[in-house]
């Protein structure tokens, strides 16, 4: 069949066009969404083992907002220390000193005097699950 022909035969059968374009529609929406979407709570699972949706509450009740920007938290907007925005694309934190993996995360909100000493950030004394979490709810985070 000559290209003509295709040409013919594709412009004589509106329903199919509508149907491709669609089809191509739908695929296109359903990658895109986890682009537009600013958690990836299965992908926190996933990665450390908490529950991320824990872990946005214990960051609420640690009033982790008052010095960094966490999206996500209610009020969580503060300025005196780096922005949480953007976690899980990080390739290391506490410029380059450590590797950004959930291991590491959870050791640094535990106790992060013993990974960088005179910082501002309080040691916590979490439990391993609250670590966890709060670590579940940092790699959510899109």
């Amino acid at each position: 069949m000559d290209m003509s022909k295709q040409a013919v035969i594709w412009r004589r059968n509106p329903l199919e066009r509508a149907a491709v374009f669609g089809l191509l529609a739908l695929v296109l929406a359903f990658t895109a969404c986890n682009w537009f979407r600013d958690f990836d709570f299965a992908r926190g699972a996933r990665l450390t083992g908490g529950d991320p949706q824990a872990g946005r509450q214990r960051m609420k009740m640690r009033s982790c907002g008052s010095c960094h920007l966490i999206p996500g938290v209610f009020r969580a907007e503060g300025k005196s220390a780096p922005s949480l925005a953007h976690w899980h694309s990080r390739d290391d934190f506490l410029d380059g000193k450590y590797k950004n993996t959930p291991e590491n995360i959870e050791k640094w909100l535990d106790k992060p005097s013993h990974r960088k000493p005179g910082t501002n950030m309080p040691d916590m004394n979490l439990t391993p699950e609250e670590s966890r979490d709060m670590t579940a709810y940092l790699f959510s985070i899109n």
